[in-house]
């Protein structure tokens, strides 16, 4: 028993405990709290539960919503029609039955071999496989073996049955009829191929086989006069000849495994027109593939794939395929009904416990009664649903969250309760389990699941959900469930997972590395700014003092003046000494850097330091700047005088011993050798 708190009283032959539904934890209670002796429970769902020695049993409350054709028990129903007059005609296999109701689904009575209704029953004395109604009125039925029926009523109610002879029929099937626009009739064999019958409303019509040995199961006449045959080995696709039936050619289109756009498989079921131009075609172990009739009729058509692998289908075993009128698709299948939606992708499965706990569909289409219930074949007989029965949600099963899992660490049974789940950084890798508690039966139930009120996952009858690495935020995390018929109801479950961040993860600590890159590249940019003036400075201060050192001007103050302010008192002075130095010294082939620096009264190394930080040359390339700019002074003098210096010259007052090596090195600095620069020899 429950207390008030909705813990759960448990009772031994000895004691009494308490477990807590919060924490999940037993505790001792006092023995004398009175027990209220109870051997029977009856659920909210009408099941009986009954105490027993040896345990407990439950007495499920069985409803079908789907009701049984009387008369038609373990008997297949395997055909039906709605007639020109709103009487609906139902065919059954074993029995050979052909049962005739008004429109008010009462039974008119049997049809027997000979025409006549009799309200005992009767056998027709054919297995009706198919029943097709003609714009002139006449009912055409198809069976197997292969006997071709044609039905023309009388006045009286008596129908005249008349037997179409159809050479290549003997032991086969005949399994489905239709009409074309020209009031021709097209035959769907097992076995024969296609058939048809040019005149069919003749007193003695012919009929004609095309050829082949296809098994056809059904066909299909397009708006444009198209015919498409659902077979075992594919589709056969032919444009009708208006004049001769008999020129009409077909077309196999079948599975190509080398593209993914083919069709899925060979094993067709069922093909049907659905909206403007679109082909349903529904497989036997493939799901529905759709299709333009357009692409159909192309080179290498290109099919649209939906089954259980992409879709919200719950199989992929299609038999057969009807649509209706609010742009839905019924899709029978071999242990259950969807109706599907195909532009929303939304199914609704009517699973075994909708109908009865033997569920095995046959191969016919449901069919619209006039009351607008429908009617459905199955092995064990012909059932009818209203739309009452399909639409009406009846017993809400609630939703719970029911255990939590974390790598390494025991179930959390605890989820039950949580609004608000929290994950820590050690536990990203969880599944969270979940259940609609209906105790009636629960073997049907489908649940799927969104993140953040996204699209909905494909529905499915697992219970739980897995996680892995999950990245840190704030998700709901919704859950919808059928109730045990297979339809969904708005029983919808919310949990709200907080993920906690590791501290990278944090909004702050993104922040300060934003900001630390921005630092980074702040300082880059200011350095290398920076580093480029220093460097223009430099090259600068390296010009003119060259040009000092060459102007043949030893005042200290002019070369004070071309210093900028920056440069110390004492660098000054250090520069003029070296300034001296090269210029008494620049035609000295004998000059050298240490003499350099005993002159500039520092040591060698502080000397190269000093300059590469004022000038950013060494001793030796200031040595060797001084002297080439010394020279290209002396050439550029050459220009336009009528007694100029040869480049030999030249080089032995720059300091230069050998004039080859003073060309190459002048060429490297001014692009042009000394003699192309002011065209004399050497």
């Amino acid at each position: 028993m429950l207390d008030d708190a909705g813990n759960i009283i448990c009772k031994t032959d000895q004691d009494l405990f308490m477990l807590d539904t919060k924490d999940y934890k037993y505790y001792n209670i006092d023995s004398e709290v009175e027990i209220p002796k109870c051997t029977t429970l009856k659920d909210h769902q009408g099941n009986l539960w009954e105490i027993q020695r040896y345990g407990c049993t439950k007495t499920p409350n069985v409803h079908h919503p789907a009701q049984l054709i009387a008369g038609t028990e373990n008997v297949q129903a395997r055909a039906f029609l709605r007639d020109q007059r709103n009487r609906w005609w139902l065919a059954t296999k074993e029995d050979e039955c052909l049962r005739i109701y008004d429109h008010h689904n009462k039974l008119i009575g049997f049809l027997g071999k000979d025409g006549v209704i009799s309200k005992q029953p009767t056998r027709f004395g054919y297995r009706v496989y198919c029943m097709l109604q003609t714009q002139m009125g006449d009912v055409w039925i198809g069976c197997k073996p292969g006997k071709l029926l044609r039905l023309r009523e009388r006045i009286d109610g008596s129908f005249e049955i008349l037997y179409i002879p159809c050479d290549g029929l003997a032991g086969k099937g005949i399994y489905h009829i239709v009409e074309d626009f020209a009031g021709r009739l097209w035959v769907a064999t097992f076995g024969s191929g296609i058939f048809f019958v040019e005149h069919p409303g003749d007193t003695s019509p012919s009929c004609f086989g095309m050829g082949g040995n296809d098994k056809v199961r059904r066909l299909l006449v397009t708006k444009s006069s198209n015919l498409i045959a659902a077979t075992t080995n594919g589709l056969l696709v032919g444009h009708l000849n208006s004049h001769d039936a008999q020129h009409t050619s077909f077309r196999r289109i079948t599975r190509d495994g080398r593209r993914a756009e083919s069709l899925a498989g060979n094993a067709t079921m069922d093909v049907v027109n659905y909206g403007e131009g679109e082909i349903l075609v529904a497989m036997e172990n493939n799901g529905i593939d759709i299709i333009s009739e357009d692409s159909l009729l192309a080179d290498i058509p290109s099919f649209r794939h939906y089954s259980t692998a992409n879709s919200s289908l719950t199989s992929d075993a299609c038999l057969a395929i009807v649509s209706k009128s609010d742009g839905k698709i019924f899709i029978v299948c071999s242990d259950r009904l969807m109706e599907w939606n195909p532009s929303s992708d939304q199914t609704t499965t009517y699973a075994s416990y909708f109908w009865n706990m033997r569920c095995r569909f046959s191969e016919e289409r449901p069919t619209l009664l006039p009351d607008s219930s429908w009617i459905f074949g199955q092995e064990q007989g012909a059932y009818r649903a209203t739309r009452h029965h399909l639409e009406t949600r009846g017993h809400k099963p609630p939703l719970v969250f029911t255990e939590l899992r974390i790598s390494g660490k025991p179930a959390d049974l605890g989820v039950v309760n949580y609004d608000t789940l929290i994950i820590h950084t050690d536990e990203r890798n969880f599944s969270i389990g979940y259940a609609a508690l209906d105790y009636t039966d629960n073997s049907s139930i489908c649940y799927r699941v969104r993140l953040n009120g996204g699209q909905w996952s494909h529905s499915s009858n697992s219970r739980s959900l897995s996680f892995y690495d999950i990245l840190p935020g704030e998700y709901t995390l919704d859950v919808q469930s059928t109730d045990h018929y297979g339809r969904w109801v708005n029983n919808q479950k919310s949990l709200h997972i907080v993920v906690l961040p590791f501290w990278y993860e944090t909004w702050w600590a993104k922040a300060l590395a934003w900001m630390a890159i921005l630092i980074i590249i702040t300082v880059i940019v200011f350095t290398t700014f920076y580093i480029r003036q220093l460097h223009r400075q430099r090259k600068e201060l390296l010009t003119k003092y060259l040009s000092l050192l060459n102007s043949g001007n030893d005042d200290s103050e002019n070369t004070a003046s071309v210093l900028p302010l920056s440069v110390s008192t004492s660098d000054r002075r250090f520069l003029e000494r070296v300034k001296q130095y090269i210029s008494e010294n620049i035609g000295n082939s004998s000059a050298n850097i240490d003499e350099m620096a005993s002159m500039a009264a520092v040591s060698r190394s502080t000397l190269n330091r000093k300059l590469r930080s004022l000038m950013g040359v060494t001793a030796t390339q200031l040595l060797i700047d001084a002297r080439l700019e010394k020279a290209h002074q002396m050439l550029s003098a050459n220009v336009g005088q009528s007694q100029v210096m040869s480049v030999t010259e030249v080089s032995y007052k720059c300091g230069y011993t050998d004039p080859r090596y003073f060309s190459r090195c002048f060429k490297q600095k001014y692009g042009k050798s000394p003699s192309e620069y002011n065209g004399v020899d050497r």
